[in-house]
């Protein structure tokens, strides 16, 4: 059964989205065999790795998206190329850290280039610090589906594909009415802009934010495992509003 996309911020173009009810709901847990670096900030020579992994990045991963390899012009086609889970019904939250550790690391190098040319001068190389996020390092999310899924046992994510082992554990899944959220969430995503979150992440391509209230009761779905162990999500969407 699909729907269309409820209300949104008036300063916010709307665009028609068909969203699938999710029947099945997985938690997910996801291990770093090696160091992880993506850029989230820059400060000055010092590029730091945020403590998260965005949804995005996740269903690339997990080999859900097909892209190139190689691209002339650098112009993201998120909204296209994830459509597909759309249509499929199948969603991944942002992943949020369950132990986790940094190692800041000095780079001295000349550009990486896929061309090798000669230049004018060479004689002031790249360099600076990265602030990565250390193998052994753990995250969890949840993956929402209208069917059954499966998901590879090891992905590689960031820049350096780093390996990371995944687990899968199925869930109790219910389509409930909410307006709290304690996991993250990924505002291009959602229907309806929150009131309230109690942290925001500025990476790129979109904002996610964690702890999350609305004044108003919004469609999706209650996520029960184990003893007392109960988590509201709201219903959401590969890109789901226009900018």
């Amino acid at each position: 059964m699909a729907k269309k996309s409820g209300r949104r911020s008036s300063s916010v173009p709307e665009k028609t989205v068909q969203v699938k009810e999710k029947k099945y709901a997985y938690r997910i847990g996801i291990e770093l065999e090696d160091y992880l670096f993506f850029a989230s900030m820059e400060k000055g020579k010092v590029a730091e790795t945020a403590s998260l992994l965005h949804n995005y990045a996740l269903a690339y991963a997990m080999g859900w998206v097909d892209s190139l390899y190689f691209n002339e012009m650098q112009s993201p086609q998120y909204e296209q190329q994830l459509q597909p889970l759309n249509e499929q019904g199948v969603y991944v939250y942002p992943a949020v850290p369950v132990h986790i550790s940094h190692r800041m690391m000095q780079y001295n190098t000349t550009d990486e280039a896929f061309l090798m040319k000669r230049t004018q001068s060479m004689g002031y190389p790249n360099w600076g610090f990265i602030k990565c996020i250390r193998p052994g390092s753990t995250f969890e999310t949840y993956i929402l589906s209208h069917d059954p899924i499966q998901i590879p046992s090891k992905i590689r994510l960031g820049k350096w594909m780093s390996l990371a082992s995944i687990t899968m554990q199925e869930v109790s899944l219910t389509k409930k009415k909410g307006n709290a959220c304690p996991h993250m969430v990924n505002i291009q995503d959602i229907a309806c802009l929150p009131v309230y979150f109690s942290a925001m992440y500025n990476v790129l391509p979109t904002r996610l934010v964690q702890g999350v209230e609305w004044d108003e009761q919004l469609d999706g779905y209650q996520i029960s495992y184990g003893d007392h162990q109960n988590v509201w999500v709201p219903e959401s969407a590969f890109w789901w509003w226009d900018k």
